[in-house]
């Protein structure tokens, strides 16, 4: 084996000289020894061109080349940790295959799914705009990214760098038409690939409805004013319809804004039946579902649902109310319940929650009394007056009862030449509201479920809430800028896709029983970045050394640890 070894000397004058040479040991006839293979000459001489020396001989022997210290040059630092993961997310489900297989059925030469996923990726990291996403990707390791390259080294003048960017940034736009109109297969994709992965129980489906709001004027065909959830009344809208099983967004459909919640619920059965082939289920839904129409859907679609009733103006409620036991078995705290079977089969499952009834029934007599008190005062005004103005009069009242639920609690008259006041409690409704308060009521035909069972799958429900919640303020979903229906659709979809990536993490998170939200661990993952050496004419990739927390997420998603040093790309 040859390795280095120096040597001292002393010359005739009596300095000291200390020489490289490289050796090699053997042995011979037992004995070690070693022998010069060659003389690299005097150490000082040496040092100034020890570096080219060790690259020549790396390079005549064929080996990698090493690199020193002044050899690199730090470009820049990129995020990397969320976007690695979101792309092991996004294999974990075979969103790639699925969506090159679409566009090659179209006959599509570019890439589109890479745009996709960037698209998605970028909801989860920064939401922004799509020529915000081209910013966002300077700062991110996205090497292959399929953009000009002069987009990101600003090489350009700035009125070049424009055209540019309004060129490419249409790639963005290309591919939202293509993932709509592979929408269908790629949500059935979906479906099974999490029907396989989690052992998915379609026996229960939950289904809400909620709305987002345009800024601007949006597609005349879907952009309509209606009843808003985001208190932006007067902004035109649309309404998104969101399907999850077992905490995990299946399907999705985007419905014009001025569409009432019942009236989406015969496509969502349709697409159940004929897109999913589910045969049979229990579809959970919201009180704004109900309706005869809907119900004799879900009886003839062979479905059974979970659905609340509305409370008030409802014959329905006042009857179930009236019948059973007046008995409530209390599950905990926060809850009791009684249950009214029907000789058809139909059961209505009261809940009542006391602390709400008991806030409820103060806020009442609050209400009440303050009520009470300025029709009091009217009534004297009206009453001290000689012939007071008629209309005058019931504009004043009707100002009254605008508030605090007046029309449900109070009713009055004007009586006799002088027009006097006599206003009183609509006794029969107050003790209608007695018996609402802190109580909603599900009706289902469901046979085999405990009430209890149907009380909890209910409140489940609460998770399709908290989607919307999420894909509003985390994922960006309001406002839309967009002017095209398809792209209004397009950009939903994306939202959901991404939303998919967050829920999984959320449930890998919970299986490893980390105490850690999807969304904290997707800022933990935003700290891994990559700092961009350049080493001659090739960038290379230095990942950041992982932290605990983001080993810990890593491991509860059955994610490896990325490579320390990526893949060189040549400079453009």
């Amino acid at each position: 084996m040859a390795f280095i070894r120096t040597v001292k000397t002393r010359s005739s004058s009596g300095q000291v000289h200390e020489y490289v040479r490289i050796v090699e040991a053997y042995f011979e006839a037992g004995q070690r020894k070693q022998r010069v293979l060659a003389n690299l000459g005097n150490l000082v001489s040496l040092r100034k061109d020890i570096k080219q020396i060790v690259k020549g001989l790396l390079r005549v022997t064929g080996e990698e080349p090493l690199f020193f210290k002044e050899d690199l040059q730090n470009e820049r630092v990129q995020e990397y940790g969320l976007v690695y993961v979101a792309q092991k997310l996004w294999g974990y489900l075979e969103l790639g295959e699925a969506i090159s297989k679409s566009l090659k059925a179209q006959k599509v030469q570019l890439d589109y799914e890479r745009w996709i996923k960037m698209m998605v990726a970028n909801k989860l990291s920064d939401p922004t705009s799509k020529l915000g996403i081209l910013e966002w990707l300077k700062g991110v390791w996205w090497p292959d990214h399929g953009f000009a390259p002069q987009l990101f080294n600003e090489s350009l003048a700035p009125e070049e760098q424009e055209k540019l960017l309004k060129k490419e940034v249409m790639k963005f736009y290309r591919a939202l038409d293509h993932l709509l109109k592979m929408k269908k297969p790629l949500e059935k994709h979906l479906y099974l690939r999490l029907r396989d992965l989690f052992s998915l129980k379609v026996d229960l489906v939950f289904y809400d409805v909620t709305s987002s709001y345009f800024e601007g004027q949006g597609p005349a065909s879907l952009a309509k004013e209606g009843y808003s959830r985001d208190n932006e009344p007067g902004k035109k809208q649309v309404l998104i319809g969101l399907i999850l099983c077992n905490s995990l967004p299946i399907g999705h459909e985007v419905f014009e804004g001025n569409r009432v919640d019942k009236k989406t619920l015969k496509e969502i059965l349709a697409k159940l039946k004929e897109e999913f082939e589910i045969d049979r289920c229990i579809l959970v839904g919201d009180r704004g579902l109900i309706s005869k129409e809907n119900l004799e859907e879900l009886e003839k679609q062979d479905f059974e649902s979970i659905l609340a009733l509305r409370k008030r103006r409802n014959r329905e409620v006042k009857k179930v109310l009236k019948e059973g036991s007046p008995i409530y078995c209390r599950l905990n705290e926060e809850l009791e319940y009684r249950e009214v079977k029907k000789e058809d089969g139909l059961r209505y499952i009261l809940c009542r929650n006391p602390e709400v009834a008991l806030s409820q029934h103060r806020e009442r007599q609050e209400d009440l009394a303050h009520l009470q008190a300025q029709l009091e005062q009217l009534k004297e005004k009206v009453a001290s007056q000689k012939r007071p103005a008629l209309k005058r009069v019931i504009r004043q009242v009707e100002e009254i009862l605008a508030h605090r639920h007046g029309h449900r609690f109070f009713n009055y008259r004007l009586e006799g030449k002088g027009r006097a006041l006599t206003y009183f409690r609509k006794e029969e409704a107050l003790a209608l509201e007695k018996e609402l308060d802190g109580l909603y009521i599900l009706r289902t035909r469901e046979p085999e479920l405990e009430a209890v069972e149907i009380i909890q799958a209910y409140r489940d429900l609460a998770d399709v809430e908290r989607a919307f919640r999420t894909m509003k303020s985390v994922l960006d979903l309001r406002p839309f800028f967009h002017r095209t229906e398809d792209r209004v659709r397009a950009h939903v979809f994306i939202c959901v896709l991404a939303y998919l990536l967050e829920k999984l993490m959320e449930k890998a998170l919970q299986r490893a029983q980390m105490p850690l939200s999807a969304e904290k661990a997707l800022s933990s993952l935003k700290q891994m970045g990559v700092a961009v050496m350049k080493v001659g004419q090739e960038s290379y990739g230095y990942v950041s050394e992982p932290t605990y927390r983001q080993r810990q997420v890593l491991a509860a998603l059955d994610i490896p640890l990325p490579s320390r040093v990526l893949v060189p790309q040549k400079l453009g």
